[in-house]
């Protein structure tokens, strides 16, 4: 592509700008990236000037863009226009959220940039989004505000709002998910701007404890399954709920025994399990987290059947089972995997505090209890069996030899609770 120039004699307020480097009139080697820029002096101010990167890459179509886009200011007394969504480098509030939903959904025109998160994560994202908008409204029209309008005030706005709304952790995630959403602007759409949320405090977080959970303590919430009154009572109308289903009691003894993430426990197939050439037993599942952050396809992660996760599983349906590709956990399912997701959390919850537990432990405090023993074992190849491990395999039916190493000796080894587990 050529190298963008200027005339000697040249339309005033036009520049040539790097879209790479973000500067004006540059001197870098990036002409791929170079376009025509005008910048237009407000009347009545020292500096104040409104800029708008040009589409033209030919110098006199440039100019035409350029004098209608001062002869609009000037219609509007140089207040802020309502911008056309399809202009790709300049947008209104609203449209600009509407982009970065596009985008959150895998959405983009461009291949390099499609995003690959789940949908609960970007409901996160743009619910921060909307209350920032929300806070914008009060002062503001936000269909016809640009975005490179948003000021040092908004910003102190909605961080005064969120500082009221949120403790110490969310806060901080609100506030960088919105940083994230003007990266996405100045990044990816390219729009000329700084970041306002570039600078802010972080809250200081508290160390907390990471609450694992006991035998005893585990014990007393089987236990309360069976004898608690499984009815809650919920806000509001007072609806009762019964917290109870068959399936907890072993759902919850799989979390423990396995140490896996919601999704992966709750579609545990038997057809999951395979069997390595000295007989140990495992599953070997997909590592859909980290699938999702690097976008690829084919890493897996073990999870090594020790003797007491092998007493569950007979006592499932091991010998009937096996190899099929029924669900291990509630195999008739009528309702969808999230649904019994959110009843093992919920539940849990439930029969802990039916047991008389005051500590702060919820269902994930058994994957921590799970790493907590397996390190007891592993010490540093711990992180090939708690999902930290990118291995790929290399056949359907082989895995590394590294990881079979170890995941032999975790069937062999672990013991949740300790050598006298039992559950």
């Amino acid at each position: 592509m050529n190298k963008l120039v200027l005339p000697k004699k040249k339309y005033k307020g036009i520049k040539i700008y790097c879209k790479e480097c973000k500067v004006d009139n540059p001197k870098c080697k990036h002409f791929e990236r170079f376009s025509y820029k005008v910048r237009v002096h407000i009347p009545g101010t020292q500096r104040s000037v409104k800029s708008k990167i040009l589409k033209s890459k030919v110098y006199s179509d440039a100019v035409i863009e350029a004098i209608n886009f001062e002869k609009r200011l000037k219609e509007t007394n140089y207040q802020t226009i309502v911008v056309d969504s399809t202009q790709g480098n300049d947008y209104s509030v609203v449209d600009s959220v509407i982009k970065y939903n596009h985008y959150l959904n895998g959405d983009s025109e461009y291949a390099q940039f499609k995003k690959n998160i789940t949908n609960e994560h970007r409901k996160e994202l743009i619910r921060f989004c909307k209350y920032f908008v929300k806070t914008l409204k009060k002062n503001k029209n936000i269909e016809s505000t640009r975005i490179i309008d948003v000021s040092r005030q908004d910003v102190s706005n909605f961080y005064s709002w969120a500082d009221n709304h949120y403790s110490p952790k969310t806060f901080n995630k609100c506030m960088n998910g919105v940083k994230g959403f003007f990266d996405f602007l100045i990044d990816i759409e390219e729009i000329e701007m700084k970041n306002p949320f570039r600078k802010y405090s972080r809250k200081q977080l508290r160390k907390t404890n990471i609450d694992s959970v006991t035998r005893e303590e585990f014990n007393a919430i089987l236990e309360a399954v069976d004898t608690c009154d499984p009815f809650v009572v919920l806000g509001g109308r007072g609806e009762r709920k019964n917290m109870f289903k068959p399936y907890l009691k072993d759902g919850f003894r799989l979390f423990l025994l396995t140490g896996g993430r919601r999704e992966e426990i709750v579609d545990l197939r038997w057809s999951d399990i395979y069997v390595s050439v000295s007989g140990v037993k495992f599953f070997r599942i997909q590592n859909l987290k980290v699938e999702r952050s690097r976008n690829i396809d084919g890493l897996y992660k073990y999870i090594p059947i020790n003797s007491d996760l092998f007493d569950l599983l007979v006592e499932m349906g091991y010998d009937k089972k096996k190899q099929s590709e029924d669900y291990i956990l509630l195999p008739e399912r009528k309702v969808q995997s999230k649904t019994i997701m959110d009843t093992l959390s919920k539940s849990f919850t439930h029969y802990k505090n039916g047991a008389g537990i005051k500590k702060d432990i919820s269902l994930k405090s058994l994957r921590k209890t799970y790493i907590t023993w397996v390190h007891q074992v592993m010490q540093k190849e711990t992180g090939l069996l708690t999902s930290h491990s990118t291995k790929k395999v290399l056949e359907s039916y082989y895995i590394d030899p590294q990881i079979l190493s170890v995941v032999e000796k975790g069937a062999i080894e672990i013991k949740i609770f300790g050598k006298d587990s039992s559950l």
